[in-house]
């Protein structure tokens, strides 16, 4: 992290202390497991192994420039089946392509603090901008920490001292159809992030909420990307195991190497290398970690289209009822034939749900042959 040491200016042996309390203090509440004293953070050696070789792995996501795109080719080949793929040429334009450099960041928000985790209670842990540099920068720090801090900043949009990021890049257009945004800025789940980490951070393996698909815009480093098509069983790609962090760095050292045993008894991870420049679609259902290689900027965004409006409906009226409550008002406004799809699903729950109760209280009333032994049977299941 020379380069990075390069562009930050000297300090006093007094504000330098003040950085590397502020630091400490970072570590400290983004992850209260580990004593930030006695080396817990480096407890792995992960900064010793060899987790960022990318030596013999096939990347076979297709690429396809974005001037060979259009919206109803990309709903048709990928975003209908369900397929990942990695769009290139659509930041070309971007004003981030120039100013979310290290350099021209420090600039416009070297006292802008962005959130790098969440405490025990679940509130933002904050570290300025200036100082996430000098984390990242710090051979004890960064340069040895096993899963580094991460920006990863859901409310940069949102906050006076970044919200002109805005500005500095442009939704493709292929993910232009948002239909979240249609229940109000204020009201929708959160859906776009800043991210910003050295190598070793990253996401550890997941699925998207609420049946989102999801693009990530790499600007500057190289990310490696695990995925695992919809169905694949949790148990096995994600399992309870005593010491097994949920860490990115955590996953691809001890989980991702057994996928490729010849035993492995599910799908193998759809590896994707992504460099400056690409875009990475990641369809709704899809399990995905990912693990920075060096240091990274992007942007994200979660959304929901036409194409995967039945299933985030099912989605959110499952799980956000007052969410989607207010979703449907609007689109029965705005979009009337995406609202009658949505009672067409509501419609198709409740039959379900009825077909099922008919069924249990069919087998309940024919293996009972009194209502204590059938209270009996409903608590033993």
């Amino acid at each position: 992290m020379s380069e990075l040491a390069a562009i930050l200016p000297p300090l006093s042996a007094e504000d330098d202390d003040w950085v590397q309390h502020k630091i400490r203090s970072a570590k400290r509440s983004a992850r209260s497991e580990l004593s930030v004293t006695k080396g817990e953070w480096q407890k792995h050696q992960y900064a010793k192994s060899d987790v960022l070789s990318i030596e013999g792995l096939r990347d076979d996501v297709p690429r396809i420039h974005v001037s060979d795109l259009t919206p109803e080719y990309f709903a048709t080949e990928f975003e209908g089946p369900r397929q990942p793929v990695v769009i290139t040429g659509a930041t070309d334009k971007w004003p981030a392509q120039q100013q979310w450099t290290p350099q021209a960041l420090l600039k416009q928000y070297g006292d802008h603090k962005f959130k790098v985790g969440s405490d025990d209670d679940g509130y933002a842990v904050r570290l300025r901008f200036d100082h996430f540099l000098r984390y990242c920068a710090h051979p004890h720090h960064a340069g040895s920490d096993d899963s580094p801090l991460y920006i990863f900043d859901g409310t940069f949009g949102d906050r006076s001292g970044s919200s002109s990021m805005l500005q500095q890049y442009s939704v493709p257009g292929v993910f232009q159809e948002d239909l979240f945004q249609l229940a109000g800025e204020k009201r929708r789940p959160p859906y776009r992030w800043f991210v910003m980490g050295p190598a070793r951070s990253g996401t550890g393996l997941h699925i998207d909420p609420l049946a989102t698909n999801a693009w990530n815009a790499l600007i500057a480093g190289h990310k490696r990307w695990a995925l695992f098509p919809p169905g694949t069983p949790k148990e096995l790609i994600l399992p309870k195991e005593p010491g097994l962090e949920r860490e990115a760095v955590s996953w691809f050292s001890t989980i991702c190497p057994r996928t490729q045993q010849p035993d492995w008894p599910t799908h193998k991870p759809v590896t994707i290398i992504q460099r400056p420049g690409e875009i990475v679609f990641v369809p709704n259902g899809w399990w995905h970690a990912v693990l920075n290689l060096d240091l990274t900027i992007a942007v994200t965004h979660n959304y929901v289209s036409s194409v995967n409006f039945p299933t985030a409906w099912r989605h959110a009226r499952r799980g956000r009822p007052k969410l989607s409550a207010k979703w449907l008002t609007a689109l029965q406004q705005q979009r009337p034939e995406l609202a009658a799809i949505a009672a067409a699903v509501d419609a198709e729950g409740k039959n379900d749900l009825s077909n099922s109760s008919s069924s249990s209280s069919s087998s309940s009333s024919s293996s009972s042959g009194s209502s204590s032994s059938s209270s009996s049977n409903d608590s033993g299941g």
